[in-house]
Parts: C-alpha cells; structure tokens; sequence
C-alpha cells in the first residue's frame, strides 16, 4: 500500500518530468535562434500550424499614380482610418475620452461610456470609435500614443483635380465585404491591371517555435505602374471652361470639346457636360461617370459631308469639276431628300466644292448615289464607322452602321448617310475621321497613355497609324474645300480668324426618337482643325439641343471663342510668322505637342 509519501513522490517526479520537457521546449527554442532546428521537430510544429494555428495576411501594393503630360497629378493614393480601443488596456478612461473627443468629432460623455466596464464589471475585448477618419484625423490620434489603440488604415484614392478630368480618369472604388477594390470608367478601369500592382499573401504561424520564414519565401509586392496621360490640364480646363460657359448661353442639355493631335493620335482634352467629382461620388451621379466623348453615340449631321468628300475624291468617282442638277428636293425609296432650305443652289447646277461649302444634302445624296453601296461601305469602314477607335479607354462604344446585307437597310437610310443622319457615331470616332483629312490621309491610333513608369524606367508610347482610307492627294483637296467653307464670303455668319487659316465644317443633325426626327431639337456641332496648311490640333464641338438649333449659330462661335484663346495658350505661332520663317529657310517653331 502506497503511502502519502510514496504519492508526493511520484507527483513530484511527473512534475520535473514535465518540467523537463518545457525546458526542452524552451531551449530548443532559444537554440533556434542560433541554429537550424532538427527538421523532423520542424515538420511536427509545422503539422501543428497547418491545422489552423497560422494565419494569412495579404500585403497590398501601392497602386499607380497617373499624371498629366506636364507631371501635374490626377490621382494618388492616401489613407483613412478605422479606429478602435481595447478598454481593458487603458487606466484613466475620463482623460483619453477628452483628448480623442475634439478630433474624432464624438461626444466626450459618449466615448467614457464606450471605454467604461459593463455592470458586471467587465471590458469589452474591443470597442469601435471611428468607422471612417482621415488620413490627419488618424495621424494626430496616433500622435496621442494611448495604449490600447488600434488604428486600421483603408487605402484611398485622391484626386486632386476634382470634376475636371473625372471621365477621363474614372475612379477608383475600395474594397470592402463584397468586392475586391478596383478602378472603373476611364483610365482607372482601363488600365486596371497595371495600376493595382500585385500583392502578396504570407502566411505566419501563431505557434511560437516556427519561424515566419514564409514572408522571405514569397514573391515581392510589385506596386502598380504609374501613368502618364497625352492630357494637358491646361488644356482640358479651358475647354472645360468653354463647354460649361457655351451650355449656358445656349442652354444646351449637354454637350463635349475634344482636341487631339492629328499627327500623333493623342487626345489633348476631353471636356463633357455633365460630368461628376470623383471625390464625392454618389449613386445619383453614376450615370454621369460615363465619358460621352467614347460612349455615347449620336448621328452627326453634316459634318459627316467632309467624310462624303474625301471618299468621293479618294475613289475618283468625282472631282472638282462635278456638278449635278439641284432641285432643292428629290425623292428616294418614297422618301424626301432636302437641303436644309428646301431650295436650290448655284443656279440649279452646283460644282462639287459648292455642295460642301453650302452644305446641299442633295449633292452628298446625289454622290452616294451615284458611287453605289458596293463602294461606299467598305470605305466608311475605312474611315472607322461601325467599330470602336481602340482608344485607351474604358466603355467606348463602336457607333452603328447600317450596311445592305442588313434586314433594316433601305436606300433612303443609304443616303441620308452621305449627310451624317442613320447612321451614329460617337465624338471621338467623328474627330478620327477628321484626322485623316488633316493629316495626310492616314488616322492615328488614339491614345490617352503617353508613358508609363515601372520605378525607374519610363517607357513612352509611340504614335502609330491606325489605317489610311484615303491618298494624300484626296486629303489635300479635302482640306482646301474645308478652308473655303470657313473663309466663305457669302455666308451670314461669317467666321473670322485674322491670324490663322481654319480648316471646318459646320453640322446642325436632327435628333432621332422612336417616333421620327424630333422637328424642335438638334445636335449642333463644328469640327476643324488649324493651322490648315499643317495642324496642331483638331477640334469638335458639339452641343445637344441648343436653343439656336444651327450649328453656324451655336457649335461654330464656340469653336472660335476656344480657338481664339487655344493659340494663346498652346503658343501657336501664327501664319504670318511660320511663312516668314519658312521663307527664311528656317525651320517652323518647335512645338511642344
């Protein structure tokens, strides 16, 4: 029989052996310090962590900044806060409810209540104070060095131009509970992928022997590229500025300025009305994140006829020394084909210059007639109609085009065509088109991107041809037609640029609703680009619904009042000046665009 004696022994013994063993444990964990542990102890504590004694935490990257072409920001990234507090960590609960009071804007009665123990007497583990603080709000809390404190940073994005390039830019949503974060509309859904970067996972063991080797294993945390965009914000402001002050005037319901570069395909500004701020995006302003300069799409109207005349001229169909019999009306398919005066020009027999400098729908109807579908539609897929730019944004829609071999082709629709009216395109699209007269025939790709920088390398985007629909030669003649058409001196409203010639057309298209053309509304608009002889830029102005209706009464005075203070701005030398140095044997001034 075992005495007291004999069961004091033996439990003292199991306790050393015990004892022992935690000793065991606990140099093999300060040798590990020093040396590599046995691997077969490892692999059983390691066993141990897979089965639930490890967690997983995902290192984010930094995503990328995007700036304009002269380096001025258009979006960074900062934080915001998420505060909380253990109590049971904090002594004098009065002072840190006073001293976190002022700046997190909470009452100090409500924050001692937070911290104070519940009628049981005990603390809550945790206590949210903040859901959403900004970045100096946290900062200044963190500066208070209060035990118990947790701040959690939410990353953010910043944009510090406001409203100003909203649609160019797009925005950039958080992550939370149901989503992943991610940038939309713009450049920041566009390029999303480059932008994020790419994070990482490491997992670490809350056992206390096993190393976090796993955060030397893994990959780096790549960061998001940064962007440089062919934007200018100086640019982009005054045709912001043009467009807000034209849709007052005129009262237009909406309305875009696009300016590009037409020998390099890059996009200068891109001004819409409406637009959103980014900073202060709300349900209500979604439908306003679109940037209707890609996305929407509109019949055009008859600026369109220049595409009609560089097609003509390029398929050798006609030439300069065209005319035709106008009546001021014909009919096709049962359908009324009129001039926009319902009468007829140049004596009933207008030369083919005449009926783009005096806008006769019967001309352009009566050229596409006389070409035939089979050789109209494949060169306005030439010129881009019915297929997106490729542009570098996101949301672009590809216009409609209506060709024969569809069920809903009529000749009628065909013709009205010739004159930008059944058939829709989008702004950008419309300026494309342009390009290709102003810059020799052939249409740069666009793009808004003009750099990119992965840490130190920079690596710049170079201009390429999208395609040529038309020669060189149809392209001049083109061009010298759209000079006369601004310089012409029998029309009312003549527009005046002493210092510059101005290559344009003015377009004034009627509005299409499920029930017919809407008599009372238009989509007024002008496209042109200068100097003619060898662009800088290329311009469209378009205007929904303005009260003026025309397009000489309304898009074309805008296009002069942004013209007027664009050469300013740019620097654009003018024609007297560039001649004179031309005829010196120098060189035209450099140009920074």
């Amino acid at each position: 029989m075992m005495t007291h004696s004999d069961i004091l022994q033996r439990r003292l013994a199991l306790l050393s052996m015990v004892l022992v063993g935690i000793s065991a444990i606990l140099l093999a964990r300060l040798l590990s310090f020093q040396f590599r542990m046995n691997p077969e102890v490892r692999r059983a504590l390691a066993d141990q962590a897979e089965n639930r004694y490890e967690q997983t935490v995902e290192v984010m990257p930094n995503r990328g900044l995007i700036y304009d072409r002269k380096g001025n920001l258009l979006a960074t990234n900062s934080f915001e806060y998420r505060i909380g507090i253990s109590p049971n960590q904090i002594t004098d609960r009065q002072e840190i409810a006073a001293q976190l009071a002022p700046l997190i804007g909470k009452p100090e009665n409500e924050l001692y209540a937070k911290l104070s123990p519940d009628e049981n007497g005990e603390f809550p583990v945790y206590v949210m104070l903040a859901e959403r603080v900004n970045f100096e709000t946290g900062q200044a809390v963190a500066d208070l060095e209060i035990d118990g404190i947790v701040l959690e940073p939410i990353p953010i994005r910043i944009y510090p131009q406001g409203a100003l390039l909203a649609q160019i830019v797009g925005f950039y949503a958080g992550a939370d509970s149901t989503k992943e974060g991610r940038g939309y509309y713009g450049v920041e859904g566009f390029y999303q992928d480059l932008l994020a970067g790419q994070s990482k996972r490491v997992t670490t063991s809350n056992i206390p022997l096993i190393e976090e080797e796993s955060r030397t294993q893994t990959t780096r945390v790549r960061d998001g590229i940064s962007l440089v965009l062919t934007i200018d914000r100086d640019v982009q402001y005054l045709a912001q500025e043009v467009l807000n002050e034209a849709i007052e005037t005129y009262q237009a319901t909406g309305g875009t300025i696009l300016i590009m570069n037409p020998r390099t395909g890059e996009i200068l500004a891109m001004a819409n009305y409406p637009n959103f701020d980014p900073t202060n995006f709300t349900p209500d302003t979604a439908e306003f994140a679109r940037n209707q300069a890609v996305s929407d799409i509109y019949e055009p109207g008859s600026i369109f006829k220049v595409v009609t005349m560089a097609m003509a001229l390029d398929a050798g169909t006609h030439d300069l020394n065209w005319t035709y019999y106008d009546q001021g009306c014909f009919e096709a398919g049962g359908v009324p084909i009129c001039n926009w005066d319902r009468v007829s020009h140049a004596g009933g027999n207008p030369t083919f210059a005449q009926v783009f400098i005096e806008s006769l729908n019967t001309g352009t109807a009566t050229i596409f007639q006389q070409m035939g579908p089979t050789l109209v539609y494949p060169r306005l897929r030439d010129f881009g109609m019915g297929s997106p730019t490729g542009v570098d944004l996101e949301g672009e829609s590809a216009g409609i085009l209506v060709e024969q071999t569809d069920t809903n082709w009529n000749e009628a629709q065909f013709l009205n065509n010739s004159y930008g009216q059944g058939i829709s395109v989008t702004p950008l699209q419309m300026l494309c088109a342009v390009n290709a007269i102003a810059n020799d025939g052939l249409i740069m790709q666009p793009h808004i991107v003009k750099a990119r920088i992965d840490g130190s390398q920079v690596i710049e985007t170079v201009p390429s041809a999208s395609h040529r629909p038309i020669s060189e030669e149809a392209a001049h003649t083109a061009r010298d037609i759209m000079v006369q058409i601004v310089t012409n001196p029998d029309r009312e409203d003549l527009y005046e640029f002493p210092t510059f010639t101005v290559a344009g057309k003015t377009g004034t298209a009627e509005i299409p609703t499920p029930y017919g053309y809407d008599p009372d509304a238009s989509i007024a608009s002008f496209v042109g680009f200068i100097p003619a002889d060898d662009p800088v830029v290329s311009i469209l102005v378009k205007l929904d619904r303005p009260v003026g209706y025309w397009g000489s009464k309304t898009a074309a005075p805008v296009f002069q009042q942004l013209v007027d203070r664009l050469v300013v701005l740019m620097e654009i030398p003018p024609d007297s000046l560039r001649f004179q140095l031309i005829a010196q044997g120098g060189a035209p001034l450099d140009r920074e665009y």
